[in-house]
């Protein structure tokens, strides 16, 4: 057994991962650090290795044997900080609303991270199950059992997550200016007579909307429209609930 992975009787870490005090809350922690300076497109396991001052097998046994166990955790340490301690007593409605609000503004801080969040599978997983959990537990107390329930559940996830996604998406990897510079051009020599209704609103929309933007939510606030979303999912979800109680059971019905 090598000291990346000896373990006294105690539990306690031997050699080289104790002295540096190795754990996965830090691996995670260094992680998205250099995602936000890098980008998901250069992170590397062998660079995180060497920024923690380990081996990348240090850094497996820690995050469950994976890269993709890695992401998972990084995943969790978003959906797992917005969705604790909401009390029972606040209205469903009101729940679903700070989880979901909470989650824009943690990516916000780290909008590199956003790609792996739900667009890929690699990161889904039993890790983000406080966010599952809090989700699934707003829409119950709204009345929404079995396929409801979790055709809810699907749209609130696909729709509110998919739209912090797609918001923070990053640019081109490469020569990122040159592309930004070329789309705001094209975007600009829209044709009046073949798209005149979007030729219309480019003063108002241009590098403002989804598609027809060369910048991300990092640098154009999207705030607005994922309130907007927000209140049309929730309203429609409200107008849709087979019934409201205010202290339902736990149990399926």
């Amino acid at each position: 057994m090598s000291d990346a992975t000896a373990q006294s009787k105690n539990g306690r870490l031997r050699g080289r991962a104790a002295s540096v005090g190795l754990t996965k809350e830090r691996i995670v922690d260094v992680a998205i650090a250099q995602i936000d300076e890098k980008g998901l497109h250069a992170f590397s396991m062998r660079e995180l290795a060497r920024a923690l001052g380990v081996s990348p097998n240090n850094i497996y046994w820690h995050v469950g044997g994976t890269k993709e166990d890695l992401f998972g955790e990084i995943a969790a340490r978003f959906t797992a900080a917005v969705s604790q301690s909401l009390p029972r007593d606040k209205p469903w409605q009101d729940r679903l609303r700070t989880v979901f609000l909470s989650y824009r503004d943690a990516v916000s801080d780290h909008a590199n991270v956003a790609p792996l969040l739900g667009a890929q599978l690699k990161s889904n997983g039993v890790a983000n199950l406080a966010l599952v959990e809090a989700v699934l537990t707003a829409l119950h107390d709204a009345g929404y059992r079995g396929p409801a329930l979790r055709d809810a559940f699907n749209a609130l996830i696909g729709g509110l997550c998919g739209f912090v996604t797609m918001e923070f998406a990053p640019a081109p990897d490469d020569k990122a200016n040159e592309w930004e510079a070329l789309f705001a051009r094209r975007v600009a020599e829209i044709d009046a007579d073949r798209f005149p209704f979007t030729h219309a609103v480019l003063p108002d929309f241009m590098n403002r909307i989804f598609v027809l933007r060369w910048e991300n939510g990092k640098h154009v606030s999207y705030a607005s429209s994922f309130d907007f979303l927000l209140d049309l999912l929730i309203e429609g979800l409200s107008a849709r609930a087979p019934s409201q109680s205010p202290n339902p059971e736990l149990t399926q019905s």
